[in-house]
């Protein structure tokens, strides 16, 4: 049996659930009517997305694989020192597809976070150092890295971020197209967030009015209207445009595309937007497969969009369309794999929803919208996304075939963002975090007066002596310190709400109770109620907020799976490996953790009745053996 596991960060399983049963998401809906739907999904804490989609492919808890947050911290490292958890020599657990090398089989990785450097020897992966392909997250210091640039804006007026450029009335080019008049700028490359130095680059802008006001831009390298790379009206894009650009690594072919936002007849404004150069290799293993995929109609994009779309570079259509880009490439090259590789297990992940949410789950809620026209309009946007991704699933399942087992996963839910609660506020006025002024008049931690700290999403280190560097707690005050810090958390009530923030507050031996122990964890883990914080993370797997509702989406389908149905039990992500394995008899990764979900089985003891099977025909052959070799009198043999 085959297997396809496919995954979406954050969606907001019931949203997308209704959105799939009332006919919006067909290639979902058919997956629900044909398989099983987990009402309950419950992910692990922190709700996060290193961790969670580390347990799905390794059956492990947190605290046994490791990637214990989105952020790593080693013991013995300051408290201040973390890394991003996307290295898979931090992962601790077996995945599974090294289980299944064992016996032979082959797998196919997606866009997959958390599994660079790849892991398999046989198979293909594509992506996993990010949140995309083209994303560096693997060992960098910043949040991340783009291969080359991320998306920029070009315009007239000002723009967060953006380069505002100036007309003038163009002079010497040469092949000038017929018009009344011309206007010229140059757009000099901005490569923001580029993980190599690249050489500057400047693109030559011809604006031209050819009877009825400006409606036409050519994109050039030089001044020759002749040999333009792309032609452009308002609201059009390029198709897909590929150039070389020189790096501190190297000469670098990458694929872009453009489009013509804003172009006034009178030539007074512009908005030119110009999508991430997405690299066209270096993200594969083996190292050529990149060069195999081809996609006309998408983008091996970093993180394109999300962040136009908040500086209000770009509108919400056009933000949808840019997303589609990303999701059409995935969709093109999950076919291309899954038509020309050898493959037995299939894993994919696509990061839109966390990023739409991110952007705005708060403008969407009608509890924490500016107003009901405001929250209707993103939930469209919120629709349109979903039915993106859903055209990419379709196109994905058609590939696969047919008798395969199917999973559609997430990591964790979203929400609006609700009041804010700093933890570092409460252990401050609690006389155990204490801060100086640096030179540059910042406020940094004074670790010489610093008893515990906050560090990453859920977790509280008490500064120890003898363990941390900078310690100054004595190990005999250790559980005093603990003590202190979980009665500050629970004493604490915001006072614009008067809620209390804290929704549990565990000493780390404490925290097995939720998967969460070894020197990966804090000495104090928390969680803070849904009324409090953003979209994920510090909150319980359960949490719920308006629209919002951090439970895990999950819906299987295919051979021996129950068709229509809603599964009433609890379904954790380490439950997926066991099951898995199970269904299409695959050696268990050593670390898995979880049980078979036998609810969601047609036949939850078709294994045992085929042992069964086997053994009385094994019995029946034995037995006829003995009496042919009697016939023989072969007594002594």
């Amino acid at each position: 049996m085959k297997v396809m596991v496919i995954g979406l960060d954050a969606p907001i399983a019931p949203r997308l659930y209704r959105y799939a049963r009332e006919g919006h998401l067909p290639a979902i809906a058919r997956l629900i009517e044909n398989g099983v739907y987990a009402e309950h999904c419950l992910v692990p804490f922190p709700t996060i997305t290193p961790p969670n989609w580390t347990t799905i492919v390794t059956g492990a808890s947190l605290g046994t694989h490791g990637i214990t947050c989105f952020n790593v911290h080693n013991p013995g490292d300051p408290l201040d020192l973390t890394h991003q958890g996307f290295d898979t020599t931090d992962c601790r657990a077996e995945y599974i597809w090294q289980a299944a090398e064992r016996a032979g089989r082959r797998s196919i990785i997606l866009n997959y976070p958390s599994t660079w450097p790849p892991t398999i020897r046989e198979g293909v992966q594509i992506g996993g150092a990010g949140l995309s392909i083209n994303e560096w997250r693997y060992r960098e210091p910043s949040p991340f890295r783009c291969t080359l640039a991320a998306e920029q804006l070009f315009a007239t007026d000002e723009y967060p971020l953006a380069t505002t450029i100036e007309f003038r009335s163009a002079q010497g080019w040469r092949n000038m197209p017929p018009c009344r008049r011309a206007l010229e700028s140059e757009l000099s490359l901005m490569y923001r967030m580029a993980r190599y130095e690249v050489e500057p680059r400047t693109w030559h802008l011809l604006a031209l009015d050819e009877g009825d006001g400006f409606g036409r831009v050519l994109l050039c390298e030089g001044r020759d209207a002749g040999k333009a790379f792309a032609r452009l009206g308002p609201g059009e894009w390029t198709p897909n445009i590929v150039q070389v650009f020189e790096t501190s690594e190297g000469r670098k072919e990458a694929v872009f595309r453009c489009k013509l936002l804003e172009l006034s007849p009178d030539g007074s404004s512009l908005r030119l937007y110009v999508s991430p150069l997405c690299a066209l290799d270096g993200w594969s293993y083996p190292e050529e497969v990149a060069g195999e995929i081809r996609s006309e109609g998408g983008l091996p994009m970093p993180h394109g969009g999300f962040q136009a779309l908040n500086l209000e570079w770009v509108d919400a259509g056009t933000f949808l369309e840019i997303v589609d880009l990303a999701h059409v490439w995935l969709a093109d090259a999950a076919v291309y794999l899954l038509g020309h590789k050898d493959w037995d297990l299939f894993f994919m992940h696509a990061h839109c929803p966390d990023h739409a949410y991110h952007a705005f789950a708060t403008k969407m809620d009608p509890l924490t919208a500016g107003s009901e026209e405001e929250a209707r309009f993103y939930q469209e946007v919120e629709l349109g996304f979903y039915r993106s991704l859903d055209r990419m699933i379709g196109r994905i399942l058609e590939a696969g075939g047919e008798d395969v087992l199917v999973i559609l996963v997430s990591d964790h839910g979203a929400k609006a963002t609700t009041y804010t609660f700093r933890v570092a506020d409460v252990l401050e006025a609690a006389g155990l975090l204490a801060y100086r002024e640096a030179e540059d008049g910042e406020r940094v931690v004074d670790w010489s007066r610093t008893k515990a700290v906050q560090q990453r999403s859920c977790y509280i280190y008490v500064n120890l002596k003898g363990r941390d560097p900078q310690g100054i707690v004595e190990p005999e005050e250790y559980e005093e310190v603990r003590e202190a810090v979980i009665k500050a958390l629970y004493d604490y009530t915001d006072t614009e709400t008067g809620k209390k923030p804290i929704a549990l507050a565990l000493k780390r031996e404490d925290a097995r109770i939720i998967g969460l122990y070894g020197d990966r964890v804090g000495d104090v883990v928390y969680a803070i109620t849904s009324d409090f914080g953003g979209q994920h993370g510090p909150h319980l797997p359960a949490a719920r907020f308006g629209l919002g509702d951090l439970r895990g989406l999950f819906v299987m389908a295919g051979p021996g799976v129950k068709k229509g149905v809603v599964l009433e039990r609890t379904v954790r992500l380490e439950d997926i490996v066991p099951t898995i394995c199970y269904l299409a008899e695959l050696p268990v990764p050593r670390d898995a953790e979880g049980g078979v979900l036998y609810q969601a089985l047609e036949d939850p003891d078709v294994k045992l009745k085929e042992l069964q099977r086997l053994r009385r025909n094994y019995r029946r052959l034995q037995g006829a053996f003995e009496k042919e070799r009697a016939l023989g009198h072969t007594y002594n043999e």
